[in-house]
């Protein structure tokens, strides 16, 4: 097995993943972590996570862009392919000059999430040494974490090259005799007993666990195995890599005692510790059990990297099968490479199989490895040969596979409306409401209590039915279910698709439209829409697998030539045909949760936690609130204990001072604002998936724009044509003018495609290759593939048909007897750049290229290519203009099986075909927006670097007073990467400060715009620099001055956001979400233009094919998170002046009445809350974004003026009221009597206070529309002030007078108030204006003096370094 271990550990430690048999004499273990346990019977009605995580709390995360490519740089390695490791990547390399590049970081923004600073009930000691696993386990790559921390990666010293496994033909002979009988044939095994319950699978689910007849026998077993495997570990870790997710995971056995201690806790707190350690379960674990090893565990404790925590039930069934039955084995390191045929062993027969389910993913023990591990990427050996792919699964095989891997289906759980009921009931938030109310009702407050009541049960089931539709939905995309035709014991086979299990070979007929499981092709072909998992609807080709492919099904199923043969679950057929007499076929994989589309389900049901600061702050605000409350509380019973109250009234009151410093209501107004906002952005067809997303749209500092599609218009136009032909008389190749009519190309002089001895006439060849050289299929009568391909072919005005009976394309046009066939598909490969066809007309052969210009030169004969052959690319890619070029050479028909490394080779050039890419109408408008509002842009695609530029140059992006653009190249020499201008190659960059090079000092004087420069890098490049270079400063200095990425891959792409991110940038990214998934998911904020209401690809899509949708996203968030911030000062105000009021009031011995609170609540407070939260967004961007930290001295030094203010002015009033003839004091502990003179002045003029103080919140400009056109809020405020200032006519003796419980005054003290009131509000309004900031900014330069030149986010401080230097 291999050590992956790092051998250079310290002292001779034993590796986290060392060998099994090695672990099985002796290793350290690490015993400091405690684990949980979940037995059925007692958990079956708690809450076993730390936080509830829903499809509608936030946006999908991982990413999908690549089917299950991690999305970091270590790719998986194909044999002998690459000598790159993942010890050369940045993400996972270690250098000890270089801490930052040498971990392995999570995907979650560096400025919102510390990843370490995260789990809680594992310290970052345990998951650093404990021993781990990946669900992407690769023993020539091993990875099985992906944290932000600084620690070595493990590693082992790699093989040579010819020392790999390689699958011979003796091979293949070894692998069929060892495991034919195991693993297909229903006989025992050679080693082995192979006893099943055959009932099991019809049966409940009670009876597949361990019955009491059978624990005598099986205690026996156990004993006896754990003798030979005995399990030590009591906590591990594990990388749930297609989520970017680090767990740890730790083992616990039932203990009855604790048990019982726990349930008497419960009920001597009369359910308070129950409600305690529901909501904090991490204090509950030591309280219901014991820490074990996790093989003799009975429930274990699993967190994840953002400290949130599970319990999980352990289930055990009887087996009786060798391991590599479920899961894959790891081959032992060994002196001639890779042993993997397993043995006695390192596969040993199972008694009995240990697993828990966690987020939908089945996990298994391993007692070889003495961890659990999923077997999401499980296959059997015998699929390794292509021959075996063909057998199927019999009949007593699928059942015992089907009670491992569990049904074919991705059915997601709805919890049912009690349990929904019972977890929303008991959230803190609706807990604290309950006791409120308790509270209120135990002091008279009956309408008040019952009001607040039934507003909380409204919204408690709103909340039920937005959960349960939201979960429905889900359900809908994911539930999936058809017939399908099996192979089992040697015949066809009708059953459900939820029954098939890997090893299954089903038939593809056309009656089936999707694709039921992840499978292998095993025969025929069949063309895919795989727009469910890209966002591109291109069809996709799938060829039959052969032997060269099944060998790489031990890297993961993500090898690109597996993937030629794989099909997706849940992609669509379009269409599928047989090359023989037997039908379609193919074999199931993956099934359920495991699958692909399962990954994606979950991704969207677990979605990663945002961490954005304003949703931080705004606990940490309650619970500085609270403390104010508990002053408050303090002071109250100190104040009744002499005034000699009641106890029963003095606990009341000091009670209801912290019902009203943190009033119920204080968390939903968080989201008045953002609800406004997605229904605003959904009339401008713009759909948002991820509420808490809307608020960090107000914060972005870059966005990313792809081009194609995105900046520029989605299709190609072609402009015309450039032939490569001799020139006239010579023999020198040079290009012809541009041919803008294929009619106008040249002929031959002798036959379609004959070639004269004396004239290049690469005319025909060229067209020939525009004609055939694409990937188009017929579907129905309709062209489908590439939008480019379908160009180039209407620009031949050939026409296209398939051959049924030779299952053939032919290409042909009417009134011409030349006909092409394509013969053979050399597809399209990103790393390639190219693709190829074989065709065949009037019997000669011949092989079409097209890719990028640049490749011509590595497969071309250099005889053939022009000689202005740079020349003339370098023009229209600076025009922006999208180059392809073509090539062909003839080939003979004993040729056509050789490799494509010598079909593509020695070819003869013909010519350019030229596409105009027009820009869309808004692109330049909205860039020149955006730069206005310093808001950075940034291209990111997969196009030519100088079409790239150019582009840049023409919408703006890079501005015009940017003079030079300098870009990279690769200096062999130097081994250095040299930055040149592109305009001019004598005008370079020092390749290590990436600043001009002044060779002259006359040139500062005559170029005054040297410094005036922004770079431009490949994706090459750019990896290079990460993986090779590893420079900080360099790659600070690249993604603070590179306007330009092209070139880039969809993993490339989502490496830029996260290293953007890495520097505190607030990171957007616009694209199409073809292979922009990775990057839209990565990002702060993505925007996927799509047709869909709602794409998976992205927290938000827009129907609006144009950019214009990033500014109407930007305004709706800023306006979004200035409205939560006014809510939220709003609620704490209207608090702080209840607060004053009552304390006041408890000055003497008195409180406001039942309806007085109701009043305030229901009448004034919600419809301001509300109605101020109505403002539509400014319609123009500034360069200031709006603040997002609730705790800076900015927000709170203002909030405490306001609150000095207003306690000034009511303690002012209720001292001059006591000095009036007409005076009624008020009787202390007298709950039925609150009538007095200081009840009714605090609460006439704290009712202006509260409309007031919401003019001051509601400010417009520069963020949001003025006060003035926000007419609901108008409408409320005139209302407001109108009825509040009619309670001045209510007659203190009549019913009214005692319904709110008011005295009469003098006339004069009625304007009194009013007067008071605005005076009140202007003092208010100028010092939110002029003072309040200004004090703010006083404060910080006193107490912070270091932040006001330097900034928490480091892009600025780099900015402001950059700058610094140019101008020296």
């Amino acid at each position: 097995m291999v050590n992956s271990y790092s051998k250079n550990q310290a002292l001779g430690s034993r590796g986290r993943r060392s060998s099994s048999f090695d672990r099985r004499r002796s290793r350290s273990r690490h015993d400091s972590v405690t684990s949980l346990d979940s037995s059925a019977s007692f958990l079956i009605d708690e809450n076993n996570s730390e936080m509830y995580s829903g499809a509608a709390s936030e946006v999908i995360p991982s990413s999908i862009s690549s089917l299950h490519y991690p999305h970091h740089f270590g790719h998986f390695r194909s044999r002998g392919d690459s000598n790159i490791s993942r010890e050369t990547s940045p993400l996972l390399a270690a250098d000890e000059n270089d801490l930052d590049l040498r971990s392995v970081h999570s995907n979650a923004s560096v400025n919102s999430y510390d990843t370490k600073a995260k789990f809680k009930f594992f310290s970052p000691d345990e998951i650093e040494m404990a021993q781990g696993g990946s669900t992407l386990e690769n023993p020539e790559d091993p990875v099985d974490y992906n944290t932000n921390w600084d620690y070595s990666v493990d590693k082992f010293e790699e093989m040579p090259a010819e020392n790999e496994a390689v699958f011979s033909n003796q091979d293949e002979m070894l692998l069929d005799d060892a495991t034919s009988s195991r693993f297909q044939s229903p006989e025992p095994s050679s080693y082995g007993a192979l006893n099943f319950d055959r009932h099991r699978r019809d049966s409940d689910n009670s009876s597949t666990k361990l019955d009491d007849e059978d624990r005598q026998e099986s205690t026996k077993v156990n004993s006896e195995f754990n003798k030979e495997y005995p399990a030590k570990l009591n906590y591990q870790r594990y990388y749930l890599a297609e989520e970017d997710l680090v767990i740890g995971i730790a083992g616990y056995s039932n203990c009855l005692w604790k048990r019982a201690l726990y349930y008497v806790i419960c009920l001597v707190t009369v359910g308070l510790g129950y409600l305690v350690l529901r909501w904090f379960p991490k204090y509950r674990v030591n309280l219901m059990g014991n820490r074990s090893p996790l093989g003799l565990s009975d429930w274990c404790v699993i967190e994840n990297e953002f400290g949130e925590l599970q319990i999980v039930h352990i289930e055990k069934k009887r087996l009786n099968e060798p391991l590599s039955s479920f899961i894959n084995l790891s081959p032992r390191d060994n002196d001639n490479g890779a042993d993997i045929i397993p043995n006695k062993e390192s596969d040993p027969i199972i008694p009995f199989i240990q697993s828990f389910t966690y987020r939908y993913l089945k996990f298994f023990y391993d007692p070889v490895e003495d961890i659990f591990r999923t077997n999401s990427n499980w296959y059997d050996l015998r699929w390794l040969n292509v021959k075996s792919t063909k057998d199927g699964v019999s009949q007593s095989l699928q059942e015992r596979r089907l009670d491992i891997f569990d049904e074919n289906s991705i059915e997601v759980i709805s919890k049912s409306v009690v349990q929904l009921l019972v977890d929303e009931v008991l959230h803190p938030f609706y807990i604290f409401q309950v006791f409120s109310i308790f509270l209120w009702l135990a002091d008279d407050y009956y309408y008040y209590a019952s009001c607040i009541f039934l507003i909380s049960m409204i919204s408690i089931v709103n909340t039920l039915i937005e959960t349960r539709s939201t979960i429905q939905r889900l359900r809908d995309i994911s539930r999936f279910s058809c017939d399908v035709r099996v192979w089992r014991n040697g015949f066809w086979k009708q059953i459900e698709s939820k029954y098939l299990v890997p090893g299954d070979v089903f038939e593809v007929d056309p009656s089936l439209s999707i694709v039921p499981c992840d499978a292998l092709l095993i025969n025929g072909e069949c063309v895919i829409n795989e727009s469910m998992l890209t966002g591109e609807s291109v069809p996709v080709s799938k060829v039959a697998a052969t032997q060269e492919t099944v060998k790489y099904l031990p890297e993961n199923f993500t090898h690109p030539t597996l993937s030629k043969s794989f099909l997706y679950n849940g992609t669509k057929l379009l269409k599928m045909k047989s090359s023989n007499d037997e039908p379609v076929t193919a074999m199931t994989i993956k099934t359920g949760f495991n699958t692909t589309k399962g990954s994606l389900v979950r991704s969207m049901l677990f979605p990663k936690p945002t961490g954005f600061k304003f949703y931080e702050d705004s606990f940490k605000y309650i619970g500085f609130m609270t403390i104010i409350a508990a002053v408050g509380f303090t002071y109250s019973t100190y104040n009744f204990i002499q005034l000699g109250l009641s106890t029963r009234v003095m606990i009341l009151r000091a009670l209801d001072i912290i019902t009203i410093v943190v009033p119920p209501a204080l968390p939903a107004t968080l989201t008045i604002g953002t609800t406004f906002a997605i229904n605003r952005l959904k009339k401008l067809e713009i759909f948002c998936i991820a509420p808490t997303r809307v608020n960090i749209g107000g914060k972005l500092d870059v966005i990313c724009f792809d081009k194609t599609g995105t900046l520029t218009e989605d299709g190609l136009d072609v402009l015309g044509i450039h032939v490569a032909n001799n020139a006239e008389g010579r023999k020198e190749i040079i290009f012809e003018d541009m041919v803008k009519d294929v009619d106008d190309l040249q002929q031959p002089r002798t036959g379609l495609l004959s070639k004269s001895a004396h004239d290049s006439n690469n005319g025909p060849f060229f067209l020939a290759g525009l004609i055939t050289c694409h990937s188009l299929r017929l579907i129905e009568d309709e062209l489908l593939g590439d939008p480019l391909d379908i160009k180039m072919f209407d620009f031949t005005k050939y026409k296209y048909r398939e051959d049924e009976v030779n299952n053939k394309s032919i290409l042909y046009k009417d009134g011409h007897t030349d006909n092409f066939v394509i013969l053979k598909e050399l597809e399209f490969i990103s790393s390639l750049r190219r693709m190829s066809v074989i065709t065949e007309s009037n019997d000669e052969y011949y092989l079409f290229t097209k890719g990028a210009p640049e490749v011509m030169y590595d497969i071309c004969e250099p005889e053939s290519l022009p000689t202005n052959y740079d020349e003339l690319l370098h023009h229209y890619t600076h025009s922006g203009y999208r180059v392809i070029a073509c090539a062909y050479k003839s080939i003979h028909e004993k040729s056509l099986n050789q490799s494509r490394e010598s079909l593509e080779s020695k070819l003869t050039f013909t010519g350019f075909i030229i596409f105009e890419n027009k820009l869309k109408p808004s692109t330049k408008d909205t860039l020149t927006v955006l730069n206005r509002a310093d808001i950075r842009t940034i291209m990111c695609t997969g196009d030519n670097i100088l079409t790239a530029i150019s582009v840049a140059k023409e919408c703006e992006l890079i501005q015009p007073h940017i003079e030079h653009v300098y870009i990279p190249n690769y200096d062999e020499s130097s081994q250095q990467i040299v930055w040149e201008d592109v305009n001019d190659s004598d005008n370079k960059l020092d390749s290590v400060t990436l600043k001009p090079i002044i060779n002259d000092i006359r040139q500062v004087d005559n170029s005054p715009g040297l410094n005036n420069y922004k770079l431009a890098i490949t994706g090459d490049i750019f990896r290079y620099l990460l993986t090779e270079v590893k420079s900080v400063s360099m790659i600070n200095s690249v993604l603070m001055n590179c306007d330009i990425f092209a070139r880039m891959s969809p993993d490339e792409k989502h490496e830029l956001v996260e290293q953007l991110q890495k520097i505190d940038y607030t990171v957007g990214f616009c694209g199409d979400g073809a292979n922009d998934c990775g990057a839209l998911k990565a990002a702060d904020v993505g925007i996927s233009l799509s047709e869909a209401e709602a794409s998976v690809a992205a927290p938000f899509t827009s129907r609006k094919f144009e950019i214009s949708c990033v500014l109407d996203v930007i305004k709706e968030g800023r306006s979004s998170l200035v409205t939560s911030f006014s809510c939220f000062k709003y609620m704490s105000l209207y608090s702080a002046i209840q607060f004053i009021t009552v304390t006041i009031l408890y000055k003497r011995g008195t409180n406001l009445g039942d309806f007085q609170f109701l009043y305030i609540d229901l009448i004034l407070i919600l419809p301001l809350a509300i109605f101020m939260s109505w403002s539509k967004p400014f319609p123009q961007i500034i360069s200031k974004r709006p603040t997002a930290n609730l705790v800076s001295p900015k927000i709170l030094i203002p909030l405490i003026c306001h609150i000095t203010i207003i306690l000034i002015f009511q303690l002012i009033l209720w001292l001059m009221v006591q000095h009036e003839p007409w005076y009624i004091k008020p009787v202390p502990d007298d709950d039925e009597h609150v009538k007095s003179t200081d009840n009714t002045i605090l609460f006439l003029f704290s009712n202006f206070q509260y409309i007031l103080i919401a003019v001051v919140l509601s400010q417009g400009p520069p963020y949001r529309e003025s006060m003035i056109k926000n007419m609901p809020f108008i409408i409320n405020l005139v209302a407001s002030t109108l009825l509040s200032a009619s309670l001045f006519y209510i007659d203190g003796d009549s019913w009214w007078g005692d319904f709110m419980q008011l005295t009469n005054m003098s006339i004069k003290y009625y304007w009194l108030l009013i007067v008071f009131g605005i005076v009140n509000l202007l003092i208010m309004m100028y010092g939110e204006e002029k003072w309040f900031a200004k004090f703010a900014f006083y404060y910080k330069r006193v107490f912070h003096k270091s932040r006001l030149t330097k900034s928490k986010k480091l892009f600025k401080n780099l900015k402001r370094e950059f700058t610094t230097i140019q101008s020296v």
